[in-house]
């Protein structure tokens, strides 16, 4: 759970910047609805990187096999869960779906970006030495 840690923090603040960013070129652009819509999109994305994250490293704790499949169940429950989430907004309020949609996108964006400069920085060994002395 530990090796999460590292980009959590991060990529938390980068989707921080990002909601920002989203509310006030929402308000600019489309008025006082994009200005909630799209960075709640924006905060649905971080929290389905960061549950994701969280639930990957979780299982690595079990068995490192583990990360694959509980990887793989994450990304259909979080692709099912922004669908039914796109489509609740769509129903109750119809004008902040695009702004929404912009917010998930833009928040995937910066969140991935983010891991990516992350990952190009860390010093992560790509050989384990056997800890036997």
């Amino acid at each position: 759970m530990t090796k999460i840690k590292g980009f959590l923090k991060p990529c938390l603040l980068a989707s921080a910047i990002a909601a920002v960013i989203a509310a006030l070129v929402g308000g600019i652009t489309a008025g006082g609805t994009a200005a909630w819509a799209a960075p709640a999109g924006v905060a649905l994305a971080a929290l389905g990187f960061a549950g994701s994250a969280a639930a990957v490293a979780l299982a690595e704790t079990f068995d490192l096999r583990l990360t694959l499949p509980m990887a793989l169940i994450t990304y259909s429950i979080k692709l099912a869960l922004v669908l039914t989430v796109l489509s609740i907004v769509k129903a109750a309020v119809p004008d902040a779906l695009l702004p929404f949609a912009y917010g998930v996108v833009g928040g995937a964006v910066a969140w991935l970006a983010t891991q990516v400069a992350w990952v190009y920085k860390a010093k992560i060994p790509y050989v384990e030495f056997d800890q036997r002395s």
